[in-house]
């Protein structure tokens, strides 16, 4: 159970030890469960079973990214996933949204797909000496912004262009709640007091980031929220996720724009588990994580000058979506 107020936000999660990360999920798993969970069938007569969406999926798949959606602001993220059981890169589009009752299906609005990467810079020499530096995407999902008016099951069919082919009527379907155990939007966010550089030795022990970056480990989450500068908190595991794709929320997300707003707004570092554990093998998530009502990382989190939630995005994040609210927030004189 869960209580939200205009104060704060406290949350109760059962079984942490057992999550796991969204990612790791979207590699391992069949074509099949990536496309819908969940008891009860919906809107058979129109696709929308479970069965009517796995047969009609052909050469890719649509996996929910997302590990809650509830009634009111979402930024749905999908993963486009090939037979081979790689993610679609560099792909174009819009998703349809319906609402699935029964066996009802009501459109409920098309919307534009923003393509979200991480990215790898490589060089390679060429014979002629010169270097050339790749840009290229290692890991890419698709987003869009909507705001969802019902608790029921809901369906998204998704037609993309990607290397010259069209895809057209990728379908999966998703359950929205009437209240998720993450924060919503425009609450003042857990005042968490997680060990910073003032409860530890060494940088190592709360930042598995190597190296350590013990600017990102300055202050708690309650003294971000009282600072008057808006924050942004991240949960992220550079080294102890199950996929290569973690780190690079900290690296290549986090730190540079630490750097960029420095003075200006608050960055702060949450490791999701426990480091002395992660250490001997074992994933133990963090007090602040049942805090939060996270079962899923990376997750990152964008609270204003007062601490509220201005801004959260899970998984694949990058800096201009976090840039976008900060600015914002800022003001036009960014300040």
């Amino acid at each position: 159970m869960h209580v939200t107020s205009k104060e704060t936000f406290v949350s109760v999660v059962p079984d942490l030890s057992t999550q796991r990360t969204w990612l790791r999920s979207a590699l391992a798993a069949t074509a099949v469960t990536l496309i819908a969970t969940g008891c009860g069938a919906t809107a058979k007569d129109s696709g929308w079973s479970e069965e009517a969406i796995s047969k009609a999926s052909g050469s890719v798949a649509v996996m929910v990214v997302n590990s809650q959606i509830g009634v009111g602001e979402n930024r749905l993220a999908f993963g486009l996933i090939t037979s081979k059981g790689e993610l679609l890169q560099n792909a174009e589009g819009s998703v349809q949204l319906f609402r699935l009752a029964g066996n009802e299906t009501t459109p409920a609005g098309e919307h534009r797909l923003r393509a979200v990467s991480l990215r790898e810079n490589t060089n390679h020499l060429h014979d002629d000496g010169t270097n050339h530096l790749h840009d290229d995407p290692i890991m890419t999902m698709y987003v869009t912004n909507v705001e969802l008016s019902e608790q029921d099951w809901w369906g998204a069919e998704i037609h993309v262009q990607a290397g010259g082919k069209r895809y057209e009527k990728l379908r999966a379907r998703f359950f929205v709640q009437q209240q998720t155990t993450v924060p919503p939007m425009g609450v003042h966010a857990p005042k968490s007091t997680q060990q910073t550089m003032r409860d530890v030795k060494d940088a190592a022990e709360i930042d598995s980031s190597r190296p350590p970056r013990p600017e990102l480990h300055q202050m708690t989450v309650a003294e971000a929220a009282v600072s008057g500068k808006p924050s942004v908190v991240a949960f992220a595991t550079p080294a102890f996720c199950q996929t290569r794709f973690c780190g690079p929320v900290i690296d290549s997300v986090v730190a540079p724009l630490a750097k960029q707003y420095e003075g200006r707004a608050n960055f702060l570092h949450i490791e999701p588990y426990s480091m002395a554990e992660a250490r001997k093998g074992r994933l133990v998530p963090v007090p602040e994580m049942e805090q939060w009502g996270l079962t899923s990382e990376p997750y990152l989190f964008v609270l204003d000058r007062e601490g509220r939630i201005a801004g959260k995005l899970e998984g694949i994040v990058e800096q201009g979506e976090v840039t976008a609210i900060l600015d914002r927030l800022l003001g036009p004189h960014g300040k």
